[in-house]
């Protein structure tokens, strides 16, 4: 097979990949700026953190849309706990840490409904402000609690169920989901927590309860 192969866009997928990369690598620095500089005790300005991110002023702007917005975004980063701190892939039922997960994610969120509003508005504004080969990734800090839930479930799942399952469970957690349940179904945060909870774990044990029905057929 060709390495080379477009990415659809015209672009070789290996060369995709690696301005993705760099993409994210951008993102993780002006977070990074963003928290040293805060330590300090002060709000810094945007060509404080674009210089110690070592990236320019214009490049910052094209990920987020003020310094608050980064601010916000990387004050949540510092919040999220590992996903270690509160499961044990491998020894906890998959399907209450995909519940766990999606509330924890989620109360991150509810507990700071300006600065989620904020930072969604800034993630659209980038989207929509920059050209699809340089759109800035989305952060997907929900994969990192998805991925080792998902992963713990090889031994029943198959690659495309782990991976259809990740698909599913990346639409109960993180901004878009939070933003749903309190803005368009109208649910109070304690009802969006149990919601999200419940269908974490309700799209696990369906993906369970389909590979047994298969091996059960064979």
């Amino acid at each position: 097979m060709n390495s080379n192969t477009s990415s659809g866009d015209g672009v070789p997928a290996a060369a995709g990949e690696g301005r993705a990369n760099q993409r994210r690598r951008t993102r993780r620095a002006l977070i990074e700026a963003a928290l040293a500089l805060c330590e300090g005790g002060r709000k810094p300005s945007f060509p404080e953190v674009a210089e110690r991110a070592m990236v320019s002023r214009a490049t910052a702007y094209r990920y987020y849309s003020s310094v608050e917005d980064l601010i916000s975004d990387a004050m949540f980063e510092r919040a999220v706990p590992a996903l270690e701190s509160f499961c044990s892939p491998g020894q906890d039922d998959p399907a209450e840490m995909a519940a766990r997960a999606a509330r924890t994610m989620n109360k991150l969120l509810l507990d700071d409904e300006v600065g989620l509003h904020a930072v969604e508005r800034s993630f659209m504004s980038a989207w929509l402000d920059n050209p699809q080969q340089s759109r800035p990734p989305r952060p997907a800090r929900r994969m990192q609690y998805i991925g080792p839930i998902v992963d713990s479930l090889k031994g029943e799942l198959t690659p495309a169920a782990r991976r259809r399952l990740a698909h599913a469970l990346a639409t109960v957690m993180g901004t878009e989901a939070a933003l749903s349940l309190r803005d368009v179904a109208g649910a109070s945060v304690d009802e969006a927590l149990a919601a999200c909870g419940w269908a974490a774990q309700a799209l696990v044990r369906q993906a369970l309860a389909e590979a047994r029905e298969r091996s059960g057929k064979r």
